[in-house]
């Protein structure tokens, strides 16, 4: 995952945490959403890269052990899929963007309003 935008996203937590005008708020979420698309995007590639070499049932212990357990019938992209955000939810880059969207929202600004 990228250094960079794990600090950025953290600094832009931190900043959040004593603002409340929308407006601000806003704009540090508009800067933060493209850092948060790449920490995601660096754990998908990290992730794949992993799971190519892993056999459905080394596959599996991996997403138990993640949280995300493997349910009958489920394929394995799917199952991939389920296992990028369980382990992505627990990054500092995940953390930080959630903190920030969920200050907006309790001034009641977003993204999308």
């Amino acid at each position: 995952m990228s250094a960079d935008a794990t600090t950025r996203l953290l600094e832009l937590a931190s900043h959040a945490v004593d603002l409340t005008d929308p407006t601000r708020l806003r704009a540090l979420l508009a800067e933060g959403h493209p850092l948060y698309c790449q920490a995601l995007a660096d754990v998908r590639t990290h992730l794949l890269a992993q799971a190519a070499h892993l056999t459905d049932e080394e596959l599996a212990a991996r997403c138990t052990h993640a949280g995300s357990a493997w349910e009958p019938g489920t394929s394995r992209e799917d199952a991939l899929i389920d296992l990028l955000f369980a382990v992505f939810e627990s990054t500092p880059a995940c953390i930080a963007y959630v903190a920030l969207a969920e200050r907006a929202h309790q001034h009641h600004t977003g993204l999308i309003d």
